[in-house]
């Protein structure tokens, strides 16, 4: 496997532009011997005079002349290509000039008319083609005055310079196909070398995106936003949340037991955050900390309904963890507190040119996390200035001022109830936990491809809730969760549960 890397490196590690350059000399070369050879084979055939062996000298020296102009331009950093561009065009006035010493004879005159054509059209393009269509002319008009002016009628040629000049037509066009392979080899390594450095960065790309914030990660690979040290001041909403007394949960449970809870319960709660358009901002252990209003807004007030939209969300989803959690043997009943402030904080990335932090700044930071330390377990504090964005949309008790740490004065709060759009509505959460029981139904977050298992593991709960020795029934999907253990349900219990259960059916009937 070494060896073939090796060789691979060694065989494509010069560059395209200086292979092509290596290539136009040889094939420079290639021309103008043919040129040599047919100007002489014509000296020996008496076709010409001896005297046109000095031009036989100077067809002979320009490629090496050519070869060392390349060479000097190389070691100089002069542009490759132009000096090519010369080149070539030089190469059309020499051509020319050569089938001017031929007299024009006619098929070598074509032949070396293709073969110096035919390389120009592949390595210059149409516009340098044309450019030395003209100066091959140029050239042959020189030719035509230093030379004697005569032209070979086509019936006085030789066999022997027609064949000759075939022969070079075709060795050219076999060098021609070779180095076209060749470069096609080139392009097919460089792509498949290009193809693997591509998913490199792709995957790496998809590894740093765990890291950041998607709206930050989407922002820096578009280059509307760059990595440097820069903060500003803008009105956010700022949301902070908990797991209550998990300090004390965590030493009961074993450290792979917290850590697999630890994660689910982090993944759901991102999910929930990304799909309202907030930021998350970090973990801090059970703490996760959102905003919104950066790097994009949709206005304060919607914003600020997005945070408290998402922390209702989260609310609920706990009920589906706790229900998932308790089938994996963890009892312990956790609730999560939160809190939610909106003002004027300063957002940005802080830290050094090495490592830096997108993050927030400010006061009013502060408060939305001091609000949710003093938050009921299970519910949801906002400060007045949030209030005043959502009333409109949101439903929340007003429980007076309260005290908080850092702040001189009580801070007027309200404690959120539910979504004006949900009130009054037919219901779209079941819940219940009893002993034996515990459904989880949340119909805006059901799949339609999960509706009919879902609709057909409630019918097959019903039907054997009041059968003790029944199995164990146990359904988890998106948003939705079902244990029903019938042995351990009490009879009082039964009625109540088919009741729910026939409710949450029609529910799910009925909602698409």
């Amino acid at each position: 496997m070494t060896t073939k890397k090796t060789t691979t490196a060694t065989t494509h590690g010069t560059s395209p532009l200086l292979q092509q350059q290596r290539q136009a000399n040889v094939l420079r070369i290639f021309i103008f011997v043919i040129a040599v050879l047919l100007l002489a084979a014509g000296i020996g055939q008496e076709l010409y005079p001896f005297n046109y062996l000095l031009m036989v000298a100077i067809l002979l020296a320009y490629p090496l002349i050519a070869q060392a102009i390349d060479l000097y331009q190389n070691r100089h950093g002069l542009s490759a290509f132009q000096a090519n561009k010369v080149l070539t065009q030089t190469d059309a006035l020499m051509i020319g000039a050569g089938m001017a010493a031929l007299h024009f004879d006619l098929i070598p005159s074509l032949v070396l008319l293709i073969i110096v054509h035919s390389s120009t059209l592949a390595y210059g393009g149409l516009k340098s083609w044309l450019l030395n269509i003209f100066l091959t002319f140029v050239g042959a008009a020189i030719g035509f005055f230093i030379f004697t002016g005569e032209i070979i009628a086509p019936g006085h040629t030789t066999v022997a310079t027609q064949v000759l000049s075939l022969l070079g037509l075709g060795g050219f066009v076999v060098a021609s196909s070779f180095f076209a392979h060749q470069q096609s080899q080139s392009l097919r390594s460089t792509y498949k070398q290009m193809e693997e450095q591509q998913k490199q960065a792709v995957n790496l790309s998809h590894k740093l995106a765990k890291y950041v914030p998607p709206q930050i990660w989407g922002s820096l690979f578009s280059g509307k936003r760059d990595a440097k040290l820069e903060t500003r001041r803008k009105r956010l909403t700022v949301f902070f949340s908990d797991i209550k007394d998990f300090s004390r949960i965590s030493e009961e449970l074993p450290l792979e037991t917290l850590t697999a809870m630890l994660n689910s319960y982090l993944n759901e709660m991102t999910h929930i955050a990304e799909q309202h358009g907030g930021t998350v901002d970090k973990f801090i252990g059970d703490a996760v900390m959102v905003f919104f209003g950066d790097p994009s807004s949709q206005g304060a007030k919607e914003d600020a309904y997005q945070c408290v939209a998402m922390a209702v969300a989260m609310q609920r989803r706990m009920h589906l963890l706790r229900q998932r959690w308790l089938r994996q043997g963890i009892r312990q009943k956790m609730a999560i507190r939160i809190g939610i402030n909106t003002g004027y904080v300063t957002v940005g990335n802080f830290g050094t040119e090495t490592r830096m932090d997108y993050t927030i700044l400010g006061t009013d930071v502060n408060l939305a996390s001091r609000l949710e330390s003093a938050a009921r377990p299970g519910h949801i504090l906002i400060s007045d200035n949030t209030w005043e964005l959502v009333k409109d949309r949101v439903r929340a008790r007003n429980i007076g001022n309260i005290s908080v740490k850092g702040f001189e004065r009580p801070i007027p709060v309200h404690e959120v109830v539910e979504l004006n759009h949900e009130a009054g509505s037919r219901k779209s959460t079941y819940t219940a936990t009893t002993r034996g029981f515990s459904l989880y139904l949340e119909l805006p977050q059901i799949r339609n491809y999960d509706r009919n298992d879902i609709i057909n593991a409630l019918i097959d709960a019903k039907k054997v809730v009041n059968q003790p020795d029944a199995k164990s029934i146990h359904e988890d999907k998106h948003g939705f969760g079902l244990t029903l253990q019938p042995g351990q349900i009490q009879r009082d219990q039964i009625t109540p549960i088919k009741t729910l259960l026939d409710k949450a059916i029609t529910a799910l009937q009925k909602h698409r």
